[in-house]
């Protein structure tokens, strides 16, 4: 990623092209839960955490997970459905098939192609009410990298109160533009 000072974002944004940004930006983040995970042992993984209201580390990956596996799906289908992902007990319980299934997600992300309109499915808060709405696949790959900041925050939470042996960079769950405002290295 470019340097936080420095380089405007419409000036790296020309350099390297817009939607290729937010692939290399789903990758980072990608890769930051790929170094904890393997820093955490099986009951680490999916132990309840406290500070977490008892969730466990891996509910939140797995959550992050999914919604980029139905990113990649939803590309491939058409239209996109958050909702519909599979919630993975395997995902939640098994800290090596989650990195492993980081691995596959960072070949998709690869090979993403161009950025084109799409629809995506959203629920509301009727249970049998779900809109369809327009929009394009970078859009809900800048979603998707947002959303995986908010819950990395929030797994860094639960680290830092149960897990200080494990090492996160100072930018884990922090979002970018706050690391760029901060005029800090961007790390994640």
């Amino acid at each position: 990623m470019g340097t936080s000072k420095g380089l405007q974002p419409n000036q790296y944004a020309s350099q390297k092209g817009k939607q290729m940004i937010l692939v290399d930006e789903a990758i980072l983040l990608l890769q930051s839960l790929s170094r904890l995970v393997l820093q955490l042992d099986e009951e680490a993984y999916a132990r309840p955490v406290r500070s977490l209201g008892g969730t466990r580390i891996s509910e939140h990956i797995r959550h992050i997970l999914e919604f980029y596996q139905e990113f990649l799906l939803g590309k491939e289908r058409g239209d996109i459905d958050f909702d519909s992902r599979e919630r993975s007990q395997r995902l939640e319980s098994d800290s090596e098939y989650a990195s492993d299934f980081i691995a596959t997600l960072i070949d998709g992300l690869e090979c993403i192609g161009e950025d084109r309109e799409t629809n995506i499915l959203v629920s509301t808060h009727q249970i049998d009410r779900r809109i369809q709405l327009k929009s394009t696949l970078f859009r809900e790959l800048a979603y998707c990298n947002e959303h995986s900041v908010h819950h990395m925050a929030m797994i860094k939470i639960g680290i830092l109160s149960e897990f200080p042996e494990v090492e996160l960079s100072s930018g884990f769950g922090v979002a970018f533009s706050t690391q760029h405002a901060k005029g800090i290295k961007v790390t994640c």
